[in-house]
């Protein structure tokens, strides 16, 4: 019972690189400019992809997608230490509740991918 609240804000923690807060964030960067969206549906289009065919983390993965787009969206150098300070918890969480280490460790690299590719993309598209 003493590590119950451990894990509880473990899940809590998680649930930032879940898929709801993906559609939030989606949804508040939509009223800014059409490629900020285009980021973040690319990208989480891809990994989902990689997700299911290698079987990775979803909020590893997820999580880093935020971290990346939204970081380039706010342009803030102290929004973007704290979101890998977020990020960074989403990590451990995952390591708290005992989630299998190589999924996490496929769910960062194929957000990772997903992030580089789709920026290459954007860039290309968009620039």
């Amino acid at each position: 019972m003493n590590k119950e609240w451990l894990k509880e804000a473990a899940r809590d923690t998680i649930a930032i690189g879940s898929i709801p807060f993906l559609l939030l964030t989606i949804a508040r960067v939509s009223v800014v400019a059409t490629y900020y969206v285009i980021q973040f549906i690319i990208s989480s289009v891809l990994f989902l992809i990689l997700k299911k065919i290698f079987k990775a983390e979803l909020h590893a993965g997820i999580g880093l997608i935020l971290l990346a787009f939204t970081s380039i969206f706010y342009h803030h150098a102290l929004f973007t230490i704290f979101a890998l300070l977020v990020y960074a918890g989403i990590v451990v969480s995952l390591f708290i509740l005992n989630k299998n280490k190589a999924e996490i460790v496929k769910g960062i690299s194929f957000g990772a991918v997903s992030v580089a590719a789709t920026y290459l993309i954007v860039r290309l598209i968009f620039f």
